[in-house]
């Protein structure tokens, strides 16, 4: 509310919400297409992990619509919540996913009691990290629960351990102690983001997509309906069998060129 209350804020809304179509290509589709593996955990095989724990009686296909549009709703809202700040401000639209970090502390500073609201909104966003992380972290645990045998227990300390010593640390050594280490040209954190979202998080969507249409088959429809031959259920079961692989792969082939 305050954001979009502040001098100059219809600017900012104005380049928000006007579409310039000028700009609409393959490749801005490709890149949103791409943007989707994040926003919805695609990739992570968060979203089967999750899903294993479902009843029976679940309805998927509700379950699904509700969590792709209430994902759109939020990414809507976060949008009023940076752009107008950023024409009032003078900052740049194009900063990237630093925005939120840029715009938000000036819209604090302009608010009543400014500096509470910050504390509990970039706490809550913490929070939102470290809670998404542990959807993926629960795809690991998991599997060594089930393939290996492992105690939840043990299989938690294995996995956070092997993540904080191989991931964290040379991450956040990156841009100093490790500054010089430069795989392909990239510090160690960009490293891990291009071969993180740029590879293996489509990867393992393929794989996925892959194992439903040529593995499940006839389980994967059952799953979905109890009319597993209806006419909704075989559209899904063959537009994720020869159309999401072949999505992917160009999304794949596009974001290594």
């Amino acid at each position: 509310i305050r954001n979009i209350t502040l001098p100059g804020a219809i600017e900012g809304i104005t380049y928000y919400l006007k579409p310039d179509f000028s700009k609409i290509s393959a490749e801005l589709f490709i890149k949103v297409l791409g943007q989707v593996f994040f926003a919805l955990s695609l990739g992570f095989g968060v979203l089967i992990t999750l899903s294993s724990y479902l009843s029976k009686e679940e309805n998927l296909i509700q379950t699904a619509v509700i969590t792709g549009f209430t994902n759109t709703i939020i990414a809507v809202l976060a949008g009023f919540m940076i752009f107008p700040s950023l024409f009032s401000f003078g900052i740049a639209p194009n900063s990237g996913p630093t925005l939120v970090f840029q715009s938000l502390p000036i819209v604090f500073s302009h608010l009543p009691f400014g500096t509470f609201f910050a504390v509990v909104f970039f706490g809550l966003l913490l929070i939102a990290a470290l809670t998404t992380s542990i959807t993926i972290y629960e795809v690991i645990i998991t599997a060594l629960q089930e393939k290996l045998r492992m105690r939840r227990g043990k299989a938690i300390l294995l996995t956070l351990g092997s993540i904080f010593v191989l991931g964290n640390i040379p991450a956040v050594l990156s841009d100093n102690m490790l500054k010089d280490i430069r795989p392909f040209g990239m510090s160690i954190f960009d490293f891990f983001d291009y071969l993180s979202g740029n590879i293996l998080f489509l990867l393992t969507a393929l794989g996925c997509a892959i194992f439903v249409g040529f593995v499940l088959k006839d389980k994967a429809k059952q799953e979905l309906s109890d009319t597993p031959n209806s006419t909704f259920t075989t559209i899904w079961f063959n537009y994720v069998k020869y159309v999401v692989p072949l999505i992917i792969i160009v999304i794949f082939v596009s974001n290594l060129m």
